[in-house]
């Protein structure tokens, strides 16, 4: 058998393979200041939010039981005085 070898044409507007180096490290930032109205906002003094004091005060005194940490008795005494004082 014989083999026949073709030519192969090279263009002159072919260019070569470029190599590249991996970007580094690209960390987008975005930056958000925001602005809420505490000063605007008012809470009235209800059922509902009384209740969520007690659930409040309950859970720190959970938590107090479950993981001391030092400040939740201050946490649990605060929860229980706010609660008290919205019943």
């Amino acid at each position: 058998m014989s083999s026949s070898v073709h030519p192969v044409r090279v263009s002159s507007t072919a260019t070569a393979p470029r190599s590249r180096q991996a970007p580094g490290v690209v960390v987008p930032t975005t930056r958000v200041n925001l602005a809420l109205p505490f000063s605007k906002i008012t809470v009235e003094s209800g059922r509902e939010v009384a209740e969520l004091a007690a659930i409040v005060a309950d859970l720190a005194a959970a938590m107090e039981k479950a993981a001391p940490e030092p400040g939740l008795p201050e946490l649990r005494k605060r929860a229980v005085a706010l609660a008290a004082r919205l019943r």
